[in-house]
């Protein structure tokens, strides 16, 4: 419990001293530092420094005398203090990132593979979050549109959506505006619109997404692992996403 405890007061911020003198604190309520020090085993050379920091820090208190004395301060009030704190840094380190004018861009035909399941979950929220005009889902595996369904559908009011299936009839239950690959679509359902080295190896088999004529994503599995080719102002993104459009349309 008391590891535990001091872990949790690291993860604020505290080196292991100031973790240990300052659970002690919390124990003892009120002490002085020669208490502390014996009860938190803490080298007597850095209980005053350590304490003068918590205390700076608003921590604990200190009560003038000889010996002086430290109490714990209302932990709930602290914590609270702690919480506004550390939200109120997230939301400007947010902002400033947000603000920032230099944006790296993808040279031209570049592309690169994401490996964690996390980054190609964030990546698929990003792209449905930022899509402006046009989204072409090339779907192999319906089980993607019915994962992701609570987020696709409300795209269909603010851009031109398209998504083209092998065969309709596995997604009668979907209620997007589901295209089934004919003719020239279907070559393109299966074509790989990277470099094959990239794609050597890779299996995919849940689906490509083309967003605005600029960005191509494919979630691809290799054995047991899930891999998603990620590319980026690529000329051949917006033609093939064009060109799939026009061949819908005309069917």
């Amino acid at each position: 419990m008391v590891n535990a405890i001091v872990d949790g007061l690291r993860a604020l911020g505290m080196n292991e001293y100031e973790a240990s003198v300052y659970s002690t604190l919390v124990g003892l309520q009120k002490a002085t530092a020669r208490d502390i020090h014996e009860t938190s085993r803490v080298p007597r050379g850095r209980i005053y420094d350590i304490l003068n920091d918590l205390a700076r820090r608003g921590f604990i208190g200190v009560e003038e005398g000889s010996p002086a004395s430290y109490y714990v301060l209302d932990i709930d009030v602290i914590f609270d203090r702690l919480k506004e704190d550390y939200i109120r840094s997230l939301e400007e380190t947010r902002e400033a990132l947000k603000g920032l004018s230099v944006k790296p861009r993808l040279p031209a035909d570049s592309f690169f593979i994401l490996r964690s399941g996390w980054a190609i979950e964030n990546h698929i929220s990003a792209l449905f979050r930022r899509v402006k005009r046009g989204m072409v889902i090339l779907c192999h595996n319906p089980e993607f549109l019915r994962k992701y369904y609570t987020v696709i559908k409300p795209l269909e009011r603010k851009i031109d959506l398209y998504v083209v299936v092998q065969n309709r009839a596995e997604c009668a239950d979907i209620n997007l505006p589901i295209y089934e690959a004919r003719g020239t679509v279907i070559e393109l359902l299966n074509s790989r619109p990277v470099n094959e080295s990239v794609m050597e190896g890779l299996r995919r088999d849940e689906c490509s997404i083309l967003v605005d004529g600029r960005d191509f994503f494919a979630i691809a599995t290799a054995g047991s692992g899930r891999y998603a080719v990620i590319g980026s102002d690529m000329p051949i993104i917006g033609y093939l996403q064009k060109t799939i459009v026009e061949r819908l349309t005309e069917a």
